[in-house]
């Protein structure tokens, strides 16, 4: 096969010739999408004693701006065109940047130190590209008693256009020195933070422990748009154990090179042979990045992989042990290789382990699936961190550009249809696209197009959506031989006075790919020349096969804690189930919580795998009380041969119980209370009452009887333990709720 190095590209703005020699490009900026920080994962706990702390609740009234800079703070603006660190407690917008408060912090609503770039450079609507150079410095913090600092602060990023520094420094002698620590750790550009890189804590103690006066700064300096903001930030003593998983690696025996990185949905058909390299194709290797943030060395410390098959353990190997001081690193390789023999998803989990007593296991685990079906080839994987086309690139963005993925052959397979992730698109352009295969002759070194879909009108309802597309046969060429082509998605556009048109719209890229970027493709049409581009879009192939299990099981897991808290899910009367549109299925039998934690379960036989089912959860199957009110979306899930589907009823947002009840007061105080609290009823009509109080666990702690009753006044003291209690008023047609807390 021929694979290529990256193009060297260029931003539109800037002045660069074409070269010859194949490099790295510099990303071009794109519109952000609008995302939700606040589904961010909670944050691993907390460390030792917190030495120094600040949650930048800086708001000031009386000043001009809202705000005031602590004393011993410090801002400096490198700049001249006025881009410093300032404090916000609302959203960042821009020309490229969507507004948004960010909600996975801890503490966004009383501020957070923010850079916002994009805002800076759109101005009176007036675009500018100034690089950033700015920093914020802490006043002097004492750590002279602390054996050892770790640094702790909650941020969100994406940056662009060169330069990409984003730098923690810490000093202890007021700035002569500085240590520099990468607060971007590695990420390349127009990447929103991954969410491992959300909430970092950083071990300083080699500058910090034992000084009196550490100061941390917070400097950018090259990006031109975007945004930088930081929260929460604390300096803490750290665990005497702790050993980090930092990244990892499984690298698939492509049978051309032996690691191309992580492969997401291969055919069954094309494992197997023997590599033109060495091993097996399809074998996978495994590689793990130990760092010690603990105070402790860590003996024999190991990466030890474990492999799931449909959640039953098929493989399990470790590396050779080492021994890592406090603050080194090190990269081991799991011993054996691991190959795959059937159908099946396949869960590779990484660990990191030693001898010693590990105080933070959240990050000692890693996770990643992997796919053996009978029809699809697909690198990436289905969520699109950005999206890609040829604009940005030197000669890109003109009609008739294509990119594409390529994917080696090692057995004859007949091809059935492509398909992509079409992203955005430019509504004045009137933008067409057509899937191409283009097949790789290695005698000529040239690439042809083999076979092609029809040409298709982009559509509204077509962006931010996968759309397969199948190939024109002529009863031959469909029947790939071994070899590589390359899955291309074609585009075309329309602009005003330019002559060669443009691409038009957009593809996603899936920007957690690693090893894979010699398959990536890029056809420029108005050199006629192919190049690589280091951008993982979204396209795979699929071929006429059916040889998969046309079936498989899938459980289900709904969270209800937050409406059993709010009176809404009742565990030992109301029961939620599924309703959907499981090819014409149409509802399940009662889930379970047969360990009362609030998470109820099911699991369905004979889903049909390949296939998205539509569903929403209901309580006491009724239309009614399903989740998403007011016509709300369903929920969608694509089936595979191992389901395991976590869900939160409503998204854990909780509506209230209705109102249709006969009493008129209903009414319990105090409420928090230390135990002992009054219940005063008013009913609108003598009728029979139950008063039932329950924990969160479902057990009945105090229960009365009321005959005819239109009013009631009682004093309830139970010696209640700490914790959440509902109290329930029965009516002969309702029941009532009031979350009572004990404190």
């Amino acid at each position: 096969m021929k694979k290529f190095t990256l193009l060297l590209g260029a931003l539109s703005f800037a002045l660069m010739g074409f070269s010859q020699n194949l490099s790295q490009t510099q990303d071009a900026p794109v519109k952000q999408d609008i995302i939700d920080f606040s589904k961010t994962p909670e944050k691993t706990k907390a460390g030792g004693d917190i030495i120094w702390q600040t949650s930048f609740d800086w708001e000031d009234p009386s000043t001009e701006l809202g705000w005031s800079l602590p004393e011993g703070w410090e801002i400096i603006d490198n700049t001249d065109f006025g881009i410093p660190w300032i404090w916000r407690k609302d959203s960042t917008s821009g020309y490229f940047t969507s507004a948004f408060i960010p909600g996975g912090f801890d503490t966004p609503e009383d501020g957070f130190l923010c850079m916002p770039i994009d805002e800076y450079n759109y101005r009176d609507v007036d675009r500018t590209f100034n690089e950033s150079d700015s920093y914020i410095t802490t006043p002097p913090i004492d750590c002279s008693n602390a054996p050892s600092v770790v640094v702790k602060f909650n941020q969100i990023w994406r940056y662009c256009c060169s330069g990409y520094n984003l730098e923690m420094l810490v000093t202890n002698d007021g700035g002569v020195h500085w240590a520099s620590y990468d607060a971007k750790f590695g990420v390349s550009g127009n990447t929103v933070t991954p969410v491992r890189y959300r909430s970092p804590e950083i071990n300083i103690s080699d500058v910090a422990a034992g000084m009196g006066a550490v100061q941390i700064r917070f400097h950018i300096h090259g990006p031109r748009l975007y945004y930088w903001m930081i929260d929460d930030l604390k300096l803490a003593e750290a665990y005497e154990n702790d050993l980090i998983l930092e990244d990892t690696w499984a690298n698939f025996n492509g049978g051309f090179d032996e690691h191309i990185g992580h492969i997401n949905y291969w055919p069954k058909s094309q494992f197997g042979s023997a590599s033109e390299v060495a091993g097996t194709v399809g074998e996978y290797s495994f590689v793990g990045a130990l760092m010690n943030q603990g105070m402790s060395d860590q003996e024999n410390a190991h990466v030890q992989v474990d492999v799931l098959k449909n959640g039953v353990e098929v493989y399990s190997d470790v590396s050779d042990p080492v021994d890592i001081w406090t603050l080194d690193r090190d990269t081991l390789t799991v011993n054996s290789t691991f190959l795959a023999d059937d159908f099946g998803d396949y869960q590779f989990n990484y660990t990191a382990v030693s001898d010693n007593a590990e105080e933070i296991p959240e990050n000692n685990v890693y996770s990643k699936r992997f796919t053996i079906n009978d029809s699809l080839f697909h690198r990436p994987d289905f969520s699109a961190e950005s999206t890609a086309s040829t604009s940005g690139w030197v000669g890109g963005n003109n009609a008739g550009d294509m990119v594409g993925v390529g994917y080696d052959l090692y057995e004859t397979v007949e091809i059935k249809s492509i398909t992509a992730y079409l992203s955005t698109w430019y509504e004045d352009a009137n933008a067409q696209f057509q899937y191409v295969l283009v097949k790789y002759l290695p005698e000529e070194d040239t690439y042809v197009e083999w076979l092609t879909s029809e040409i298709r009108d982009m559509e509204e309802d077509m962006a931010r959506t996968w759309l397969t597309l199948e190939l024109d046969k002529d009863g031959e060429s469909e029947f790939l031989e071994p070899g590589l082509y390359v899955a291309c998605v074609k585009m075309w556009g329309e602009e005003e006075g330019d002559d060669d048109g443009i691409c038009g719209m957009r593809i996603g890229w899936d920007k957690d790919d690693k090893g894979n970027n010699g398959y990536t493709y890029m056809y420029q049409a108005v050199d006629d020349d192919w190049a690589g581009t280091g951008k993982m879009n979204m396209i795979g192939m699929v071929i006429d096969n059916h040889e998969g299990p046309s079936d498989a099981p899938g459980t289900f897991n709904v969270d209800m804690n937050a409406h059993i808290q709010n009176g809404e899910f009742y565990p030992n009367s109301h029961f939620v189930d599924i309703a959907g549109s499981f090819n014409d299925w149409t509802g399940s039998a009662p889930m379970t919580d047969p360990d009362a934690d609030g998470i109820y379960s099911i699991t369905i036989e004979n889903l049909p795998v390949g296939e998205k089912v539509e569903y929403k959860y209901r309580i006491n199957g009724n239309w009614d009380t399903s989740e998403f009110p007011l016509g709300g979306p369903n929920r969608s899930y694509t089936i595979r041969y191992w389901n395991d589907v976590d869900d939160v009823y409503n998204g854990g947002t909780t509506t209230g119980v209705e109102d249709l009840r006969d009493e008129e007061i209903f009414d319990v105080y105090p409420n928090p209370t230390q135990g002992q609290f009054t219940v005063n009823i008013v009913n609108a009509r003598f009728s029979d009452l139950q008063i039932k109080l329950i924990n969160l666990q479902g057990q009945l702690v105090y229960s009365k009887t009321l005959k005819a009753a239109n009013s009631h006044h009682e004093t309830i003291n139970q010696d209640l333990p700490k914790g959440i209690y509902f109290l329930t008023l029965e009516s002969a047609t309702e029941v009532k709720t009031r979350k009572i807390i004990v404190r």
